[in-house]
Protein backbone atom coordinates (compact mmCIF):
# COMPACT_ATOMS: atom_id res chain seq x y z
CA UNK A 1 0.00 0.00 0.00
CA UNK A 2 1.43 3.27 -0.72
CA UNK A 3 0.29 6.42 1.09
CA UNK A 4 0.69 9.14 -1.88
CA UNK A 5 -0.21 12.69 0.58
CA UNK A 6 -0.51 12.75 4.35
CA UNK A 7 -1.13 15.94 6.67
CA UNK A 8 -0.38 15.48 9.96
CA UNK A 9 -1.47 18.47 13.00
CA UNK A 10 -0.84 18.62 16.41
CA UNK A 11 -2.85 21.39 18.58
CA UNK A 12 -0.31 23.17 20.70
CA UNK A 13 0.12 25.56 23.79
CA UNK A 14 1.69 28.51 23.40
CA UNK A 15 4.93 27.50 25.13
CA UNK A 16 5.15 24.12 23.03
CA UNK A 17 4.51 26.29 19.83
CA UNK A 18 7.34 28.84 20.77
CA UNK A 19 9.56 25.74 21.15
CA UNK A 20 8.81 24.23 18.02
CA UNK A 21 8.92 26.91 16.48
CA UNK A 22 12.24 27.96 17.74
CA UNK A 23 13.31 24.01 16.09
CA UNK A 24 11.59 24.94 13.09
CA UNK A 25 13.61 28.03 12.35
CA UNK A 26 17.09 25.89 13.38
CA UNK A 27 15.99 23.14 10.83
CA UNK A 28 15.51 26.47 7.95
CA UNK A 29 18.93 27.38 8.81
CA UNK A 30 20.26 23.77 8.07
CA UNK A 31 18.72 22.85 4.87
CA UNK A 32 19.62 25.76 1.92
CA UNK A 33 16.35 25.39 0.08
CA UNK A 34 13.55 26.54 1.89
CA UNK A 35 10.67 28.93 0.78
CA UNK A 36 8.48 30.16 3.84
CA UNK A 37 4.77 31.98 2.87
CA UNK A 38 3.31 33.99 5.69
CA UNK A 39 -0.16 34.66 5.97
CA UNK A 40 -2.68 35.94 8.27
CA UNK A 41 -2.78 32.87 10.96
CA UNK A 42 0.07 31.33 10.07
CA UNK A 43 3.58 30.38 8.37
CA UNK A 44 4.15 27.90 5.71
CA UNK A 45 7.74 26.47 5.32
CA UNK A 46 8.37 24.75 2.17
CA UNK A 47 11.54 22.30 2.09
CA UNK A 48 12.63 20.99 -1.03
CA UNK A 49 15.23 18.11 -2.07
CA UNK A 50 16.23 17.93 2.08
CA UNK A 51 19.05 15.58 1.98
CA UNK A 52 16.96 12.89 4.68
CA UNK A 53 16.35 9.30 3.40
CA UNK A 54 17.18 10.42 -0.25
CA UNK A 55 16.01 13.45 -1.24
CA UNK A 56 12.51 14.67 0.99
CA UNK A 57 9.66 17.36 0.15
CA UNK A 58 7.62 18.46 2.81
CA UNK A 59 6.20 21.22 4.48
CA UNK A 60 5.68 22.57 8.04
CA UNK A 61 2.93 24.60 8.56
CA UNK A 62 2.51 26.64 12.45
CA UNK A 63 -0.32 28.87 13.03
CA UNK A 64 -2.95 29.87 15.05
CA UNK A 65 -6.85 29.02 14.53
CA UNK A 66 -8.66 28.36 17.79
CA UNK A 67 -5.13 27.01 19.67
CA UNK A 68 -2.20 26.76 17.92
CA UNK A 69 -0.91 24.28 15.99
CA UNK A 70 2.26 22.75 14.01
CA UNK A 71 1.53 20.31 10.87
CA UNK A 72 3.73 18.52 8.57
CA UNK A 73 2.37 17.94 5.25
CA UNK A 74 3.96 15.77 2.32
CA UNK A 75 2.79 14.33 -1.26
CA UNK A 76 4.37 11.34 -3.29
CA UNK A 77 5.33 7.91 -2.20
CA UNK A 78 7.57 9.05 0.32
CA UNK A 79 4.88 10.66 2.57
CA UNK A 80 4.80 7.82 5.46
CA UNK A 81 7.95 9.80 6.78
CA UNK A 82 5.73 12.82 7.59
CA UNK A 83 5.27 10.53 10.89
CA UNK A 84 8.77 10.64 11.59
CA UNK A 85 9.33 14.57 11.19
CA UNK A 86 6.24 15.32 12.71
CA UNK A 87 7.50 13.46 15.83
CA UNK A 88 10.84 15.09 15.73
CA UNK A 89 9.70 18.53 16.03
CA UNK A 90 7.36 17.12 18.98
CA UNK A 91 10.09 15.10 20.58
CA UNK A 92 12.72 18.14 20.58
CA UNK A 93 9.99 20.61 21.90
CA UNK A 94 9.25 18.27 24.69
CA UNK A 95 5.74 17.83 23.83
CA UNK A 96 3.70 14.66 25.02
CA UNK A 97 1.92 12.92 22.22
CA UNK A 98 0.43 9.71 21.03
CA UNK A 99 -0.55 8.32 17.57
CA UNK A 100 -3.58 6.62 17.57
CA UNK A 101 -4.34 5.03 14.12
CA UNK A 102 -6.40 2.33 15.34
CA UNK A 103 -9.39 2.49 13.36
CA UNK A 104 -11.02 -0.75 14.15
CA UNK A 105 -14.10 0.53 14.88
CA UNK A 106 -14.46 2.00 11.76
CA UNK A 107 -13.33 -1.74 10.12
CA UNK A 108 -15.48 -3.60 12.12
CA UNK A 109 -18.61 -1.81 10.85
CA UNK A 110 -17.58 -1.73 7.88
CA UNK A 111 -17.55 -5.44 7.67
CA UNK A 112 -20.68 -5.92 9.85
CA UNK A 113 -22.38 -3.56 7.14
CA UNK A 114 -20.91 -5.50 3.90
CA UNK A 115 -21.44 -9.38 5.64
CA UNK A 116 -25.26 -7.85 6.34
CA UNK A 117 -28.46 -9.25 4.13
CA UNK A 118 -31.10 -8.33 6.46
CA UNK A 119 -31.70 -6.68 9.67
CA UNK A 120 -31.55 -9.62 11.63
CA UNK A 121 -27.84 -10.37 10.81
CA UNK A 122 -27.50 -6.67 11.87
CA UNK A 123 -28.50 -6.68 15.01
Amino acid sequence: MIVEKLKLTAELSEQEYKRVEEIVEKLRRKFPNVMVKEYKTQKKLTFLDVELAGRLNFDVILGKRKDYFVSVEMEGTKAKYAFQIMKVLLDEAGVSYSFTLDGKEVYDSLRKKLKESTLLEFL
